[in-house]
């Protein structure tokens, strides 16, 4: 659902969740210094006027071949830490190491990857989202601006033998009469790379 329709719903219902504050505005632009195989490229976000606020923010991708925008809308995106099973293969700038806890990018075969971010949704919970980065020809696959919200500021993505999951919102319990998380249920979501596309399903 758009955000602006997820808003509207929840205002109608009275049930935003309280426990969504706005995240703490840091320092808007990010970059990522990533590889993956022999292929060194770099992921982040930029914003126009410098305020996370303004949700100005846009993505790119730097490789050998030149810079390229993400197809994304403008927002306010930042990175999720990598605090589960999966190497990432990529660093915040400046960081020592790779593979660390600052960004989620995991290799999908030796020249793509797979990238998680966060999408500001205030004022409801943040948005999980992803791309699909191929490092060799400096292509930007697929992108999923939205595969669903998440309850919790710290996000584990875990592996699987064809992918990753992660919990996020998968229903809003219009019955629970309360402002708060209890309202929206978590569940597993399954994300998988097929044919050159990131594929998102709830698991059964």
């Amino acid at each position: 659902m758009a955000r602006g329709g997820w808003v509207a719903l929840m205002l109608c219902c009275g049930a935003l969740p309280s426990e969504a504050a706005e995240p703490e505005v840091a320092d808007c632009d990010s970059r990522w210094e990533c590889q993956v195989g022999a292929h060194v490229f770099s992921l982040g976000f930029d914003s126009a006027s410098g305020e996370c606020t303004e949700d100005d923010m846009t993505g790119f991708l730097e490789t050998s071949r030149g810079r390229s925008e993400l197809p994304l809308e403008k927002a306010w995106y930042g990175a999720i830490s990598n605090v589960a099973d999966g190497k990432s293969v990529c660093r915040l700038a400046g960081a020592k190491a790779a593979g660390g806890g600052g960004v989620s990018v995991f290799a999908v075969d030796d020249h793509r990857a797979l990238a998680f971010f966060t999408r500001d949704g205030r004022p409801g919970y943040e948005w999980v989202g992803a791309a699909l980065i191929d490092a060799a020809t400096g292509k930007v696959l697929d992108v999923k601006q939205q595969l669903g919200q998440s309850k919790e500021r710290v996000i584990a993505i875990l592996k699987t033998p064809r992918g990753f999951k992660l919990r996020l919102v998968r229903e809003h319990l219009k019955s629970v009469q309360c402002d708060c998380s209890a309202a929206f249920a978590d569940d597993w979501m399954v994300v998988e790379v097929a044919n050159g596309r990131i594929h998102a399903r709830w698991m059964p």
